[in-house]
């Protein structure tokens, strides 16, 4: 009876382990039907965030306080901004896209519209953060398996901290006096893309600093013109004082001051003159996320114990 007894105890212990780990482990998607089915519908919903500040629909994942809009899990939904001065903070949680790695049905960005689809099917582009208002800013984001990472496409806007990956295009800037810093940029097509100003417009009141450009098929790029415009000023794509990490950099640092001596040349009109010698920019994370690694270990040394204690012999009582 006593046996049954700590057997009880002990399946019912970890029970009760089983459920605390499931809840400090919960994903955005789980295995059942109803939670691929809100996936799927999620990625066909925009989240939009209004003129007025609300947010829509009104089940998002994102807490709104005051003028800063927060993400309390990982999203699969495209986010256009409408609202000017505000604060998109990820919160180190991912914002997920459909966009599957290739260009198969899709238009070719920077070749113009005229593009017919192979199989009549023409996928459309996502955006992952769409500023539409000034004065915004995106932060502590990832952001991956997008079209478009974020399309900056108004004035003073930020966009710091993020890790953009694995997007067709990171960044596609097309606005003016945005500032972009700190963020991981990496294995996507173009890390950052110059595209939608009027020819020869490209803003000159953009900076670039602190980036890491990790292994992007281009680092960066834009429209591709037939002749450069001799008589447009070069572009340099640092703070003046910093620059930016780029992996396929081969210049050296002979005084190790963590700059490299000679500008990264991107083309006869576009270089960064001050570029970095090591990556400082990293993907975020979530405050606090208890590592699976470490759940697990503690829910088996948790029931080793218990067995322990109760398997000890009891010593048998004086009558």
């Amino acid at each position: 009876m006593g046996l049954m007894k700590t057997a009880a105890l002990v399946f019912t212990f970890m029970l009760l382990l089983s459920a605390l780990t499931l809840s400090l482990t919960r994903t955005a998607t789980g295995c059942t039907r109803a939670d691929f089915e809100n996936v799927i519908e999620s990625i066909a919903q925009t989240i939009y965030i209004q003129s007025d500040g609300s947010i829509v629909p009104e089940t998002a994942r994102i807490q709104h306080n005051g003028g800063t809009y927060t993400l309390t899990d990982d999203v699969y939904a495209p986010i256009a901004v409408d609202k000017p001065n505000i604060i998109i903070d990820g919160a180190g949680y991912t914002l997920n896209g459909p966009f599957n790695g290739t260009q198969t049905d899709l238009w070719i960005i920077g070749e113009g519209s005229a593009q017919e689809s192979g199989n009549e099917t023409q996928m459309p582009w996502t955006v992952g953060v769409d500023v539409r208002a000034d004065n915004s800013t995106v932060k502590n984001l990832n952001i991956r398996n997008f079209t478009i990472g974020i399309w900056l496409w108004t004035a003073n806007n930020t966009v710091t901290g993020n890790a953009i990956t694995e997007n067709l295009l990171g960044i596609l800037l097309s606005g003016t006096n945005n500032n972009v810093t700190s963020n991981l940029l990496s294995n996507n097509r173009d890390g950052i893309f110059f595209g939608a100003n009027p020819s020869g417009s490209i803003p000159t009141d953009i900076t670039l600093s602190s980036n890491g450009f990790v292994g992007n098929h281009r680092q960066l790029s834009g429209c591709v013109c037939k002749e450069f415009n001799k008589t447009e000023a070069t572009h340099t794509w640092d703070n003046g004082r910093t620059g930016n990490f780029w992996s396929d950099y081969n210049g050296t640092d002979t005084n190790g001051d963590g700059v490299g001596d000679s500008a990264y040349v991107i083309d006869v009109l576009n270089k960064d003159r001050y570029p970095l010698m090591q990556n400082v920019a990293a993907a975020p994370s979530v405050a606090g996320k208890v590592p699976v690694e470490l759940i697990a270990v503690t829910v088996i040394l948790s029931a080793i114990a218990v067995v322990a204690y109760f398997g000890r012999t009891r010593k048998p009582q004086k009558l």
